[in-house]
């Protein structure tokens, strides 16, 4: 790839999930979540933000004989699903609250504001606001300043004061995958893979947690070994993550496609799109913008 990850253009795309339970997960994600179901056939679900949505933030498939993820394999840690301003935070707040989910916490982030729960299956989700960027702080390496702080649960309900609480939607259009956040056995390993395939940035580390993005955002893939150092590669047959998207411009899709050829990390689909295997066994669908 030619261009600098300062340059380069990129966002994410489905997560897709192995479940090994369908119904409980539908229950969750439609039902409580308030996600929209487009059911493709009785073992791929595609789920979406809107009706008007024309890309869909997660992908279920079910495979009743998956195995669980032992917890110290790599895999997902969560995925995050980026909302478009502060007021679609405190709506998501109180629409998830009032469908009975329970959050295991929220976090100020000082470059967003965040909510974290995790699905029947034990996937982690964040859901976010992004700071605008001139809030950002930045130290002389150009480290992004990122830390877990409490959230002011109180001014936050105050962007939708006076909405009546059923009037409020957990998601609307514009929700999109703003990062994928992996367990990793070798932090050093991951993210060498990660700058080298997608000419990612360290935004920041956080001990043994790395942040990497492109164009300056604060991170578009984080990474931790906080229980999978030296664990288990991720297998297929595993239930949770089957794999992330990562979409660039056609040109880059060339570039990698030529790159990785020979290599026994690639699959190439067609054209538009190659799955990529990181040194854990984790799966990116690269495909074109």
């Amino acid at each position: 790839m030619s261009q600098k990850a300062s340059e380069m253009d990129l966002t994410l795309g489905p997560v897709s999930l192995v479940v090994r339970d369908l119904e409980p997960m539908m229950d969750f994600y439609v039902k409580d979540t308030g996600l929209r179901m487009k059911r493709i056939d009785d073992h791929y679900v595609e789920l979406h933000p809107s009706e008007e949505s024309s890309e869909p933030l997660l992908i279920l498939k079910h495979d009743p004989r998956a195995e669980k993820t032992p917890t110290d394999a790599a895999g997902l840690y969560h995925y995050a699903i980026l909302l478009p301003s502060r007021k679609s935070l405190a709506a998501a707040y109180l629409s998830l609250g009032n469908a009975g989910v329970v959050f295991d916490g929220y976090a100020d982030h000082l470059v967003s504001e965040a909510l974290y729960l995790t699905d029947p299956e034990g996937n982690g989700i964040e859901i976010y606001a992004d700071r605008p960027r001139s809030e950002w702080q930045f130290d002389e390496d150009g480290k992004v300043q990122m830390a877990t702080q409490p959230l002011d649960i109180d001014s936050l309900l105050a962007e939708v004061s006076g909405i009546p609480k059923n009037g409020l939607n957990a998601f609307e259009d514009g929700a999109k995958i703003g990062h994928v956040h992996l367990k990793v056995t070798d932090i050093a390993r991951s993210v060498d893979f990660y700058q080298q395939l997608l000419w990612m940035d360290v935004m920041s580390y956080w001990g043994s947690a790395a942040f990497l993005s492109v164009a300056g955002y604060h991170h578009h893939i984080g990474m931790n070994t906080w229980e999978s150092l030296g664990g288990h590669a991720l297998k297929k047959g595993w239930t949770g993550l089957e794999h992330f998207t990562v979409k660039i411009p056609q040109a880059d899709v060339d570039d990698l496609a030529a790159k990785l050829a020979d290599s026994p990390i690639v699959h190439i689909q067609d054209s538009r799109r190659l799955f990529v295997s990181d040194p854990d066994g984790i799966e990116l669908l690269i495909r074109a913008i």
